[in-house]
């Protein structure tokens, strides 16, 4: 069986079209098509200057782009440093089980360490191969509740909060 080179490379700006169409892809994998929002042109901006707010690492083969990870740097109250918070891991179909998941996180454990960060990252319980997978690098998984306290809820609660406010408020 030949070898197939797979290049790993930071995205920039000019990578947002692919990387737009690749998290599409992603979102598509997981039924989730359509919770997607984002304009090519939010992810060209994220992606811009000299401390972006979205950063990624693409994987490339003979074909093209066939990966990515994004990932962003926050400041960690508990370590009281940066620490790398992986976004989302995607690899296409046509280049799945040839190593490239691996080759995206061996970038992310080099950005980390080299920066003296942990990295950290969310799996959804029922994906039990990103588990393994990520067990298999030798990540310690922990259980965790992630909340999301989306916009129509935070103006419902916030309306709420006002008529209470002003409700104390009348005589």
């Amino acid at each position: 069986m030949a070898t197939v080179e797979i290049r790993i490379r930071h995205a920039t700006s000019a990578d947002a079209g692919v990387l737009d169409d690749l998290i599409r892809q992603l979102a598509a994998h997981e039924g989730a098509a359509d919770l997607i929002t984002f304009t090519s042109a939010q992810v060209t901006e994220a992606l811009g200057g000299n401390s972006p707010r979205l950063r990624a690492i693409l994987a490339e083969d003979a074909e093209g782009v066939c990966g990515f990870v994004t990932y962003t740097i926050d400041f960690a109250i508990w370590n009281g440093g940066d620490i790398l918070r992986v976004d989302d891991v995607f690899v296409c179909a046509r280049a799945r089980r040839r190593g490239v998941g691996r080759l995206l996180m061996r970038r992310i454990a080099e950005l980390a360490l080299a920066g003296n960060m942990i990295a950290r990252w969310e799996i959804e319980p029922a994906n039990i191969a990103a588990q393994k997978f990520y067990q298999g690098l030798g990540a310690t998984l922990r259980d965790k509740i992630v909340a999301r306290w989306e916009l129509p809820a935070m103006k419902a609660a916030a309306a709420a909060d006002a008529h209470a406010s002003a409700a104390r408020k009348r005589p």
